[in-house]
């Protein structure tokens, strides 16, 4: 698979504000056998609360796989709140947390901030390496492809999994295209699925994360070099996440030592490496 420069753009978390309906929080203690709470809401595809993939977003695997288990000496407690609870729970819990929050100077003045991380998450367009000369004109200087032309062009067919969510820019895209423009496929594993037509030539792209791919090409008996990934001119510019703690003594114990494990790999490069897990059927 070939991955032009600056393919990735960095995808961080974002927080909006409202007074939660919550019991007055108790002071928690820092040292071993705390208790931090990590709190997360339905964002795909970085957090994702509910559903067949629940416990599968970007985050929340680099938080399991690769956060947590380099942190020992705390009882590690992950909750998912309603997004607008999430700014005013974190000014009034002094143990919790959040993984790839953004960095502001309001939060600043109730929250400490670990060393800054990329999270490489964007979605891409997958299509077949045979078929890019069909679209090579289209390509910008950075070798984005403008998917609103692209899904235009009436010979185009994307293919789709219902439910699955890129961001409200490309999911509003999708949902635009007439029903003979787009192929909807709701098995058991449509992302394979969907794969597997890209291969026969029964769709022209499809939209993927980059951590999907290997595995998915290896399930489709393809080879990478079959395919090619194009990045998108309608994602967002880049940011960067954090470890974000309230400020209280444990928030400034596990902000320390989150900031040595993000100077280590996987995040320092924003390489995700936590493998997926497998969905009960």
């Amino acid at each position: 698979m070939t991955m032009p420069p600056r393919l990735l753009a960095a995808v961080a978390l974002a927080a909006a504000t409202l007074q939660p309906a919550i019991a007055q929080p108790q002071p928690a203690a820092s040292g071993a056998g705390a208790e931090v709470q990590w709190l997360r809401y339905e964002l795909p595809p970085l957090y994702i609360t509910e559903g067949p993939q629940k416990d599968e977003g970007v985050l929340d695997r680099l938080l399991r796989d690769a956060l947590l288990p380099r942190l020992p000496g705390f009882q590690h407690r992950i909750l998912a709140v309603p997004p607008k609870r999430l700014e005013a729970s974190l000014q009034n819990m002094p143990n919790s947390c959040a993984f790839g929050l953004l960095k502001n100077a309001e939060r600043e003045a109730y929250l400490y901030f670990s060393r800054p991380f990329p999270i490489r998450v964007s979605p891409l367009l997958v299509v077949r390496r045979q078929d890019l000369p069909r679209w090579q004109a289209m390509l910008d200087e950075q070798g984005r492809l403008p998917l609103t032309e692209w899904l235009a062009r009436p010979d185009n067919r994307l293919g789709h999994a219902p439910g699955r969510a890129y961001g409200a820019t490309l999911d509003a895209l999708v949902a635009a295209l007439p029903a003979g423009r787009v192929e909807k496929v709701t098995s058991q594993n449509p992302a394979l699925n969907l794969m597997l037509m890209l291969r026969h030539g029964r769709i022209d792209g499809m939209l993927a994360l980059p951590f999907e791919l290997a595995q998915l090409t290896r399930e489709a008996g393809m080879a990478g070099e079959e395919l090619q990934l194009l990045p998108l001119v309608e994602q967002s510019s880049a940011r960067q996440g954090h470890v974000a703690c309230a400020r209280s003594a444990l928030g400034a114990e596990v902000v320390r030592r989150a900031d040595a494990v993000l100077a280590e790999a996987p995040f320092k490069d924003g390489v995700i490496t936590a493998k997926r897990r497998a969905v009960p059927p």
